[in-house]
């Protein structure tokens, strides 16, 4: 038998081997400039998030199907196999039961990351509320986040009630109208939308809240499966991500 097709099976790209494209997840909280939202419902996703994820794909002969979904129903599905993979999830100790992050000496690897983001508190123009890195003073109610965000676990631990809202625009209408005092949100998106909307009379507050790093995150079982695929994705991240995510940008 000719050795010559046994050759050409070891050339032929990843994929092959994990024909099905990736059903990759994307937290519907996620905004511009990571995930542009499309009135049109058939249009495919796009943003700087979907970018990245792309050119990594195509760099190790991989597909995906980019599905948005609720973080909480996304961290479930990717628990019960039911998703491949997810964009932009952060380290939690409890996750990693449930999803594989890259790790290094028993951490997450930050090299890996697909970016690192500020936090930042936001508040009216008008507002009294101060900032000193530690606490924010003034604040009677609850602070606006987004629906499924992490920060919602580190805004209680510094004592501060949460509401939650839909999405950028839904908080910062609620913040000009007075019914939420405070709202914490990536630095990089408060700022873009504030640059589109000059109406709103809003501020950020210094210093930033913290910072969170994110990661391309796999389902255990599609990790077991397809532990090349896995490996050749996050391999390419350091080398993507200043393109497409560039940290605190």
């Amino acid at each position: 038998m000719s050795r010559l097709p046994i050759a050409l099976a070891c050339l032929c790209p990843l994929s092959l081997s994990a024909a099905e494209p990736l059903r990759v997840g994307i937290s519907d909280a996620l905004t511009s400039p990571y995930m542009i939202e499309d009135p049109a419902a058939d249009s495919p996703p796009r943003g700087r998030a979907i970018d990245l994820a792309r050119s990594a794909l195509r760099r190790c002969g991989l597909d995906a199907r980019f599905l948005r979904q609720p973080g909480k129903r996304m961290v479930q599905n990717l628990g019960l196999d039911r998703l491949d993979s997810a964009l932009l999830l952060s380290y939690q100790p409890p996750r990693r039961g449930l999803m594989a992050y890259p790790m290094r000496d028993g951490q997450a690897d930050p090299s890996r990351r697909m970016a690192t983001f500020d936090y930042a508190f936001y508040i009216r123009d008008d507002s009294d509320l101060s900032w000193n890195g530690a606490r924010l003073r003034g604040l009677e109610g609850p602070v606006g986040i987004n629906r499924g965000w992490s920060i919602e676990r580190d805004l209680r631990e510094l004592g501060l009630r949460v509401e939650n809202g839909n999405a950028i625009g839904d908080n910062f209408a609620k913040l000009q109208a007075g019914r939420i005092q405070a709202y914490a949100v990536h630095r990089q998106a408060g700022d873009l939308y504030l640059r589109h909307h000059p109406e709103l009379k809003i501020r950020r507050l210094s210093p930033p809240l913290l910072s969170k790093t994110y990661y391309w995150v796999f389902s255990r079982g599609y990790a077991h499966r397809h532990p090349r695929q896995t490996e050749c994705l996050w391999r390419q991240l350091p080398r993507l991500r200043a393109a497409y995510l560039p940290d605190n940008g």
